[in-house]
This record gives structure tokens, C-alpha cells and sequence, in this order.
């Protein structure tokens, strides 16, 4: 679907035919090496070793990964968040001194430095407990791939086993949580004086049903040292978005997980400003022009007060440099990486949804796309019909028909779509209806991006029938 970036163009020289290339890859009849060569239709040989070694060309960067949102940085690269950072020490502190610690929820929009504080304290507190001879775990998660809690445990224990000489001990699927949860337990005793659980994006483990999968894992682990499964300072960190967080929990985990609640606010231009000027070494020494770090935090404070986008439009605008071949970052690159970053906001909103989310928007789009039927309006009804299609390809839980099309409008708020409840005509009912507002092959191709969607590529032809024959059925 769609152009993919050019093709280098390598063949083998057409003169040959199929059958003179050596079936070994190891060398001609002649004695000649082929293993490293292919040729292009002129005959001029394009070495893949030689291209591999020769040096890279020519950059304005100097360690480009201090402009990655996702890197762990030194605490003296911290900035505007001296109140969040002191909470988080404090509470994690007595951990050196094999005290108990309080669990935590950071909560506040993306890109305000929620992530960042706790793994970069919890950095330090592992460092620490080494030096005193404390074996200190830093279990962190991203919950937004998981989906349920038993896939969530067998991720921690992926975690607690990647720096030990151990391995998982259970199969990621065909036991029980509870299962799961012993290996992680055992682990735990075996090889850990404290554990510190940081679970990311929490509110996307909502799993299939109507009561979110969070709420177990929360329970769970929360309790983890009052049943006497873990002796030593135990704490679990919940991060998200959502202020009203607490709210939505059930009253087991409510009853359990009693966080001591930080805020994290937007970034105003200001703090942007420092955040980027404490990065400006991931250049070169002259590659930034004066104005570049101002108009940057002048962008991230508009727009949305997220130093992760301040700090991605700042490395898009070298990247562009780059690609241009131009030695110095300008405000002309700044201006168009931001006009790009605008243009693509919307693919970009759905290239960071939740794996569920992600399939039911494609879903629709792919009944859109797929159907070759004139409508203005996407029924939801085949919709759903293919959606399920799609989960049963991939082998993931499917929602119940309600949820799917919560999910689907819901995305009506970041001007995906529309929505709206018709009539079919007399004796025919009222359907739910969406009404794209990009183009669906363009969705579908951001949410294959994704590779966990990658088998569904291979799907197309029965996705097409799926969808033609759920259309027709629903419209005659």
C-alpha cells in the first residue's frame, strides 16, 4: 500500500541469466569473490562491505542521543522540576537503608518529566545500594504493549531476570498469573534486597473487559510485602496522564495501592529554554545558531508545554540540517521541521495510541479502504466484523462491539473522525456511522509502522473480502 522510500536499485548484470549465479554466494568460476558485490544495470560494482565501513558523512551532531526524550540524563540536566525531583528522593531514600518506602503516582500531561525524575533516581539509588553491597531492582515497564496482567507480570520478570544469571522460569503464556506471579516473588527473594516497580502509561493495561487490568496488577504488587511475599523495601511507581487516575479504581486496589500523588505541570517557555540549552552538547561546537534553542522552546510552549516534542523538534531540525548537507542548525530548519511536525499531527496522534486502539481505528479505515463501496459514512457493524478479523490474525483479545466503538469515537476529540447514529430506513433501525477525516490508506499505513501489526500485510487479500462481504450483507 502506498510509496515506500525509493529503492536503491542493485541487480545482478543483465547480461547473466539466472542460472550463472553461483547458488554458494562464495565465488565465479573464475576464482572471483561475489559475496560482497551486486551490480547495477551498467555493470558497476556497489561493494555492501565498503559502503558499511566507509565514513559517515558529515553531521552537526556530536552525541545525538542527549536529544532523544528517552534517554536516561545526569541530574544536573534537570530542569524546572525541583519540588517533583526532592518528593521523589525523599521518598525513596529510607531504600538505602532497607527501610520501606511509599509507593508513588506521577501524574500530569506528556512530556512534563514524569518518567525522566523517577527513572533517574532510581539510577542513582541502584548505584548506592551497590556501593553498599545492597542488591537494589528497578523493574520498569511500558504498559501500553502488554494489554492484560498476565502479559504484564511475565514482562517484570523479563526485567527482574535481564541483569541476573537466571532465567524467567515460566512460559509467557499457558500458566496462570498466579503462577507468574510466584516465579516473580521467587525471584525477587532469591537475588533482591528491594524492588522498585515502575509501571508506565498505567491506564493503557486496560485489557479486554469491562474492569480495567490495572487494578489487579496494582493490587498485586502493592501487596506484595503485606503478604509476606517479599521481605525487603518494596514500592510501586504508577505513571500517567490522567490526574483522575485514582478514581477509577476498584476497591481492592484502591484499598491497597495508597500512592503519595505528585503532579507534574507543563513546561512554560522558559523551562523549556534551559531543558534545551542543557542539551546544546549533543552538537557540534558552532552547529547551533543563536535563535534555533529560543524558537524551539517558543514552539514547545505554544503548542503544548512538552519538552519530549521540544526536544524531538530539536533533533528533527539537525536531522534536516543533515539531509541538506548544511553545517549549522538555522531557524529555516527549525520553521520546517514544524511545519512537517503540524502537517502530520493527526497520523502521529494515532501512531501513539494503545495497541487496541490502534486496531479499531484501523479497522475502520481498513473496512473504508477495503469495501470499494461509495459511502460517506462507515457503518460500524462491519467495522467490528473485521476488527475481530484483525485480532484473531494477530492472536490478541478482541473487545465486546460497545468498547470498539468507545475507542473509535473517542478519537473524534483529536479530529480523526466524526461520528453519528443513522437510520437505515424504515424497520432497518439506528446504526452507528464514522466518517474519516484522513485518508484510510494513509492510517493504515502509520498503524503497520507498528510491528507488531506486521502479519496483517500478508492479510490483505482476506481483509478485503471480510470487509466486501460485511458491507454488502449490512447494506443490503
Amino acid at each position: 500500500m502506498g510509496d515506500g522510500p525509493p529503492d536503491i536499485d542493485i541487480q545482478t548484470e543483465q547480461s547473466g541469466s539466472i542460472d550463472e549465479v553461483p547458488r554458494d554466494g562464495g565465488s565465479n568460476s573464475d576464482g572471483s569473490d561475489t559475496s560482497q558485490s551486486t551490480f547495477d544495470d551498467s555493470g558497476s560494482g556497489i561493494s555492501i562491505m565498503d559502503e558499511l565501513q566507509s565514513e559517515s558523512v558529515e553531521t552537526v551532531f556530536e552525541n545525538k542521543d542527549l536529544v532523544r526524550p528517552d534517554t536516561i540524563i545526569d541530574e544536573d540536566r534537570i530542569v524546572g522540576r525541583d519540588d517533583q525531583l526532592k518528593t521523589v528522593i525523599t521518598n525513596l531514600k529510607p531504600a538505602l537503608q532497607g527501610q520501606g518506602i511509599p509507593d508513588m503516582l506521577l501524574t500530569g500531561p506528556s512530556g512534563t518529566g514524569k518518567s525522566l525524575i523517577i527513572h533517574a533516581v532510581c539510577k542513582k539509588i541502584v548505584e548506592l545500594s551497590e556501593a553498599q553491597g545492597m542488591r537494589f531492582g528497578v523493574f520498569s515497564i511500558n504498559c501500553e504493549g502488554p494489554g492484560t496482567t498476565s502479559r504484564a507480570v511475565y514482562r517484570l520478570i523479563q526485567e527482574a531476570t535481564m541483569n541476573i544469571e537466571e532465567e524467567p522460569g515460566v512460559p509467557e503464556s499457558g500458566v496462570s498469573t498466579d503462577q507468574k506471579l510466584e516465579r516473580l516473588w521467587e525471584i525477587m527473594r532469591e537475588h533482591y534486597d528491594g524492588v522498585i516497580f515502575v509501571l508506565d502509561e498505567i491506564d493503557m493495561l486496560d485489557g479486554p473487559y469491562s474492569e480495567p487490568e490495572y487494578n489487579s496488577l496494582l493490587y498485586q504488587l502493592s501487596r506484595a510485602r503485606d503478604l509476606g511475599r517479599f521481605d525487603g523495601p518494596v514500592s510501586v511507581t504508577a505513571i500517567t496522564n490522567y490526574v483522575d487516575f485514582m478514581s477509577d479504581l476498584n476497591s481492592r486496589a484502591n484499598s491497597s495501592f495508597n500512592p503519595d500523588e505528585i503532579f507534574f505541570e507543563d513546561y512554560d517557555a522558559t523551562q523549556l529554554r534551559h531543558i534545551l540549552r542543557n542539551r546544546e552538547d549533543a552538537f557540534k561546537q558552532e552547529a547551533l545558531a543563536s535563535d534555533v534553542v529560543p524558537l524551539v522552546a517558543a514552539f514547545g510552549s505554544q503548542t503544548h508545554g512538552d519538552a519530549r516534542k521540544a526536544i524531538d523538534l530539536l533533533r528533527w531540525s539537525g536531522e534536516l540540517a543533515d539531509k541538506q548537507g548544511d553545517e549549522r542548525v538555522l531557524e529555516t530548519h527549525v520553521r520546517t521541521a514544524q511545519e512537517r511536525y503540524d502537517s502530520d499531527r493527526k497520523l502521529r496522534h494515532i501512531g501513539g495510541l494503545s495497541t487496541q486502539k490502534k486496531l479499531c481505528i484501523f479497522a475502520v479505515a481498513a473496512t473504508d479502504y477495503y469495501s470499494n463501496v461509495s459511502v460517506d459514512w462507515i457503518p460500524a457493524g462491519p467495522s467490528y466484523s473485521l476488527y475481530q478479523y484483525v485480532c484473531d490474525v494477530l492472536d490478541t483479545d478482541s473487545y465486546g462491539r460497545e468498547t470498539f466503538v468507545n475507542h473509535v469515537t473517542e478519537q473524534a476529540t483529536y479530529g480523526i473522525l466524526e461520528f453519528d447514529r443513522r437510520g437505515r430506513g424504515r424497520g432497518k433501525g439506528i446504526h452507528m456511522h464514522f466518517d474519516l477525516a484522513e485518508d484510510p490508506e494513509s492510517i493504515m499505513e502509520r498503524i503497520l509502522e507498528d510491528d507488531r501489526f506486521s502479519e496483517l500485510e500478508r492479510e490483505e487479500e482476506m481483509m478485503r473480502s471480510v470487509a466486501k462481504s460485511q458491507m454488502n450483507s449490512f447494506l443490503n
